[in-house]
Formats: C-alpha cells, sequence, structure tokens
C-alpha cells in the first residue's frame, strides 16, 4: 500500500470530530483541488497546515503526517510552508500541532511545535517516537 497521507487524514478527522464542540477547517491541497478540478492541473500555494481545529473555543493547526517507521519520525516529511508556518508560531507561543501516525506501532503521536522548533534549532532532523507523546493511547 503506497502512503498517500490521505488515510491518516481520515482517520484523524474521525477521531477529532467525535470530541464535542469541535469544528475543523481543511486547507485544500493539491490533490483535494485536482479532484474538486475534474482532474485537471490546478496551481496551488503553500499551506501552513492540513487543518485548522476549534475544540472548546481554543484554535490550532494540525498538520497530519504518517510514516512506516517504527522508531522515529523524520522532519525531510514536513513541507517548507508548514515548516515556516509551526516555527513561527513557535516563536509567538501559537498552538500548532504535528499529528503523526506510525503504521509500524499503529499508534498515534502528537508534537507540538515548541519541541520540533527546539529540535531543528539543536539541529535534529528526526525525532524518536519515544520522546513525544502519543495522542489517544
Amino acid at each position: 500500500m503506497k502512503n498517500t497521507g490521505k488515510e491518516a487524514e481520515q482517520a484523524f478527522l474521525n477521531r477529532v470530530q467525535a470530541v464535542p464542540k469541535t469544528v475543523v477547517e481543511r486547507f485544500y491541497d493539491q490533490s483535494d483541488l485536482r479532484g474538486i478540478n475534474g482532474g485537471r492541473p490546478v496551481g496551488d500555494f503553500p499551506k501552513p497546515s492540513d487543518f485548522l481545529v476549534t475544540q472548546g473555543g481554543i484554535t490550532f493547526y494540525a498538520e497530519v503526517k504518517s510514516t512506516q517507521s517504527k522508531t522515529s519520525f523524520s522532519f525531510g516529511d514536513i513541507r517548507p510552508g508548514q515548516r515556516s508556518a509551526a516555527m513561527k508560531q513557535a516563536a509567538a507561543d501559537g498552538p500548532y500541532f504535528f499529528f503523526i501516525f506510525s503504521y509500524g506501532l499503529g499508534q498515534w503521536f502528537c508534537l507540538p511545535a515548541l519541541q520540533f522548533a527546539t529540535a531543528v534549532k539543536n539541529g535534529a532532523k528526526s525525532i524518536k517516537f519515544k520522546d513525544i507523546n502519543q495522542w489517544l493511547k
């Protein structure tokens, strides 16, 4: 099975929308826009994340990622627009989270932008799953 990320995005949506007082807005990506446009190529621009989520009055960016790895998440899987948005949010103490599904472990993890920014500033190219919190155990 090719990991396009769409399966993880749908699983994220199913979980987060089950929480009362939740609103989810999707930032459409290139494949979404092609589907809306009947398969024809379309112009696109970098998005800050996959979703903008409000839960119980708190709004945050949510970027959903998936990996086959059992040990770590590679920062190479983060697009430049997402990286920039996460770093800006971290600098402003704003809420931005990477929700990562490890197919290798069958588990979800949540990486806050501040932890990501700190790792990047320290030269890290990835982060071990043991160093980040599980999401919805």
